[in-house]
């Protein structure tokens, strides 16, 4: 061999050296890998769906249809004035609506009406109101439970109330009574999304009117978990059952037909996620089957609604309820991932972003042909308030691993006690609870917290 060919072989040895030592780099962190899910301000990985799915599936149900009947029997303590009885009071879609007139006068706002909005002025604030949204200090979004209108007089919805006023709902199931307090919660920088290779997901797991949510100060606690979260910038999500049923405790809570102060106040509770960093998803309709009890039971498998048609009547039904609620809803997750390929198929078609991996072995996400994103939980979950696994999977660097998590907030209760004395939400909360420990790894590690609908190409 001469020496002109021998150093051709040594270049092209050498060159080929190079070239899988900058593909393992890049393999490293996932550029050329199906399950990129971060990337910077200019290079999109192939792995991130497009913005342009939508489902065919209109809803049967929808809020504007849902019923407006009158409320006799609710108390409300505003701020410093209590006990006020015979407010003028309408339900509708499991939401309470007061006057605008009312809420003002006790609030000392004035109103002044135009030809297509309402002003609400005090010496402070200027919010202009209309039928489905408010626009306040130049920010404008989506009222939760719109303006209802009844005798020439308008209704706003407590959801709305909170949210306009800086106040919290706190209710007491037994003496039917909502006090509206004022909310000292720290409110973070607006910031857009900065895509860098640390980001975090977190998600509150089988969340639903039942349980543990059945009882006043538990959602009132889940209220202070929301406040920590919203404080720090940490953008979270719920996976919501939309119908607890417990057969052998004879429960059936569809929320569609039981109107009680129970039901109200759980759907004010997504309202107040919603308007505090909260991206709500479907979980199953009751996550349950038989005389299984809701987020115990399967809901979709092999064994459990496995056909086309009983497949689509439990997604149809969720949406249905979601519809009708008014309650926005982004992502699917499977009760217990036990889909089949039939009914991930299905899921798929309403439904871009599903919260659960396409198959056992992702540790990232896996976009599909269709357009779909399959977004799993890797660092999974805590059985025990003592397990420090997803606080251990924050603190590893592992760009292969999307640090993603669930959380059961049902845990988290019995680290929070508060009172309402002097007209105030007085908060308790112990720091070494575990989403106080999570928060902290997610903040010291220098994550970015997204929603699933962001991991779209731009």
């Amino acid at each position: 061999m001469n020496k002109k060919s021998k150093k051709f072989i040594f270049s092209f040895l050498a060159l080929l050296l190079v070239l899988f030592i900058i593909y393992s780099v890049l393999s490293h962190y996932n550029f050329f890998q199906n399950n990129l899910t971060i990337i910077n301000d200019k290079i999109y990985s192939r792995s991130l769906p497009t913005n342009t799915f939508k489902s065919t599936y209109t809803s049967k149900i929808n809020f504007n249809d849902m019923p407006v009947t009158n409320v006799n029997d609710i108390t409300l303590n505003i701020l410093d004035k209590k006990n006020i009885k015979n407010v003028p009071m309408l339900l509708k879609a499991q939401r309470y609506y007061i006057p605008v007139s009312f809420i003002c006068n006790k609030l000392n706002y004035q109103v002044q009406n135009s030809d297509d909005s309402i002003i609400l002025k005090n010496t402070e604030h200027e919010i202009s109101l209309t039928e489905t949204s408010y626009t306040k200090d130049d920010n404008t979004n989506s009222l939760r439970g719109n303006l209802l209108k009844k005798d020439n007089e308008y209704f706003i919805s407590i959801s709305d109330i909170e949210q306009l006023f800086d106040l919290i709902a706190v209710f007491d199931f037994d003496n039917k009574t909502i006090s509206l307090l004022p909310n000292n919660i720290q409110t973070p920088e607006e910031s857009s999304v900065a895509y860098t290779q640390k980001i975090a997901m977190i998600r509150f797991e089988d969340f639903t009117c039942g349980d543990s949510n059945f009882v006043d100060k538990n959602q009132t606690r889940v209220k202070c978990m929301v406040n920590l979260l919203y404080s720090q910038g940490i953008k979270f999500h719920v996976a919501w059952i939309p119908r607890f049923k417990a057969p052998t405790d004879n429960i059936d809570n569809d929320m569609l037909s039981n109107d009680n102060i129970t039901n109200v106040a759980f759907i004010d509770l997504l309202d107040y996620m919603v308007n505090k960093g909260g991206e709500i998803g479907l979980h199953g309709y009751t996550h349950q089957s038989g005389n299984d009890r809701s987020a115990v039971g399967e809901e979709l498998s092999k064994d459990v609604n496995n056909t086309e048609e009983e497949t689509r009547s439990v997604i149809e039904n969720g949406i249905d309820t979601a519809s009708a609620l008014n309650i926005p809803i982004t992502f699917y997750e499977s009760p217990h991932y036990r889909d089949t390929e039939l009914q991930k198929t299905i899921i798929s078609q309403y439904f871009q972003f599903v919260f659960e991996p396409f198959d056992n072995n992702k540790r990232n996400i896996y976009k599909t042909k269709t357009n779909n994103l399959f977004v799993p939980t890797p660092l999974g979950f805590i059985q025990d308030p003592n397990d420090n696994c997803i606080v251990d999977g924050l603190n590893t660097n592992n760009p292969d691993v999307l640090h993603s998590f669930f959380y059961h907030p049902s845990i988290e209760v019995s680290f929070i006690n508060f009172n309402t004395d002097n007209n105030t939400l007085n908060v308790q909360y112990d720091e070494n609870s575990p989403l106080q420990k999570m928060v902290k790894a997610i903040k010291d590690n220098g994550y970015t917290t997204v929603h699933i609908d962001e991991l779209i190409k731009k």
